[in-house]
């Protein structure tokens, strides 16, 4: 078995293009496990290092605050340049029957502009997989990827964190055991059960001193702490060596923390699919299906039960068309193109409501123009329609301060490219952009709150052993 792949390489981005497979929560995370960690090839040891400097534009993901009908002038987000370095470490085992495969990034930035307690920013993410085959049909696999990070990472919105910078940090724990057995020549099975957890300090907010200075405000923890447990079953039946069908039931449970208890929903996902490899270099895979989901939290809150309403069990599970398409074409050794596309239920970063119906694109490219000179292109966007299953009064008596928005939407883009021109195998320059959009639009209460737009720019160094 091949090692776990470095973030950048291209294992992690078509890793993501096939996580719709099941619950986007289990299978995004999973996705980080299987494509973010080791090194490639059958090295035991890898270390890199980038250096960067660079410009951005937004590195707070503060809001543009526009001018107001009483003369109140708008307010521009802060921008810096910044200084960063990612050092990272790996270990790869390879056995005859066991395979182990560790990696350690380190992210640390300085903002030069902020001059505040948080103008450094760190992030910390531990990815480990240890794969053990009994026989030639029975394989065991136990991973866990944990990530703490200040800096948003966009994908994250899709388990119900909000793109915006934490000044406190946040957690992102996602632990599984998976067993693949091959019961005939032409049936096998993949059950692999999942625990996650998502700590965070909440959406922060900004305060203008009145002095032309703008501070950041921590948020609520409450707004996006849960622990999630889940169960995938995939039965796969080979029909031809390129026709692969499948079957598929995803059961993921939301627990959140106590005060937001009325969250707690639950899942189940039913898919029928199939993998067909057109020729050795075209692999396409598509699923199509059903997800109920039961908000069974509000049916503890006694606010906002009421005879025949929501809490009385009567409209609290509801139907989702679940689809994914993903496919990759591997044009060259060292270049290929891949997209993917889903369409399921995701979790919610507002306090009010537990879950939205998620349609998710993403779009890779990587191309070596020669042995030495490389770009890797990036292109990612979701969009979460909210439809509220409160009405405004029994929305605001969930808790004190509880906002009723209405009927919504969120969307996120991002947009990433690097080129790379190798001085020697060891040592590398980078030149890179990196495009961040979010916006969060209500019929009440939230016009674009928390909506912003992100530039950075960067050049720098990498080594490699």
């Amino acid at each position: 078995m091949a090692g776990l792949q470095s973030s950048g390489a291209r294992g992690f981005r078509w890793e993501v293009t096939l996580l719709f497979f099941g619950v986007v929560f289990s299978q995004t995370a999973l996705s980080q496990i299987e494509g973010s960690a080791g090194q490639t090839g059958n090295k035991p040891f890898s270390a890199t290092v980038a250096l960067r400097e660079g410009y951005d534009s937004n590195p707070l993901t503060m809001p543009y605050t526009p001018n107001t009908s009483n003369g109140n002038s708008g307010q521009e987000p802060m921008s810096s340049t910044y200084t960063s370095i990612q050092p990272s470490l790996g270990y790869n085992y390879i056995g005859l029957q066991a395979d182990l495969a560790l990696r350690y990034d380190f992210t640390g930035t300085y903002f030069a502009s902020i001059n505040q307690s948080y103008d450094i920013q760190y992030s910390h993410n531990f990815i480990g997989r240890y794969t053990y085959a009994f026989d030639p049909r029975v394989q065991l696999t136990v991973s866990d990827n944990f990530l703490y990070s200040e800096q948003p990472l966009a994908q994250l919105v899709q388990v119900g964190l909000a793109p915006v910078t934490q000044t406190q940090g946040f957690i992102n724990n996602l632990g599984t055991i998976q067993g693949d057995y091959r019961v005939t020549d032409r049936l096998s099975m993949l059950t692999r059960w999942n625990n996650s957890i998502l700590n965070s300090d909440g959406p922060s907010s900004y305060q203008s001193s009145g002095n032309g200075t703008t501070s950041i405000q921590s948020g609520s923890a409450g707004n996006s702490n849960y622990m999630n447990n889940g169960i995938f079953q995939q039965f796969r039946l080979d029909f031809t060596p390129e026709t692969v069908g499948t079957f598929s039931v995803d059961y993921q449970i939301y627990d959140y923390q106590n005060d937001q208890g009325f969250r707690d929903n639950q899942q189940v996902a039913f898919s029928l699919g199939a993998d067909q490899t057109f020729t050795p270099t075209i692999f396409f895979s598509g699923r199509a299906g059903i997800q109920l989901n039961d908000n069974y939290g509000l049916a503890d809150n006694s606010n906002v039960i009421s005879a025949g309403g929501v809490g009385s069990g009567e409209l609290e599970i509801q139907a989702y068309p679940f689809a994914s398409l993903s496919g990759t074409w591997n044009y060259d050794q060292r270049s290929f193109a891949s997209a993917g596309f889903s369409m399921q239920v995701q979790q919610s970063n507002f306090a009010t409501i537990s879950d939205s119906q998620g349609y998710t694109l993403n779009l890779n490219w990587d191309h070596c123009f020669t042995d030495k000179l490389s770009v890797i292109q990036s292109f990612y966007i979701n969009l979460a329609t909210f439809s509220p299953n409160l009405t405004q009064e029994q929305t605001q008596n969930l808790f004190n301060g509880a906002v009723y928005q209405g009927s919504g939407q969120q969307t996120t883009v991002t947009y990433n490219c690097k080129f790379a021109y190798a001085f020697t195998p060891y040592l590398s320059a980078e030149l890179g952009w990196a495009y961040t959009s979010y916006g969060s639009y209500f019929d009440e209460n939230n016009g674009n709150s928390g909506s912003y737009t992100r530039n950075q720019v960067y050049i720098g160094l990498r080594g490699t052993y």
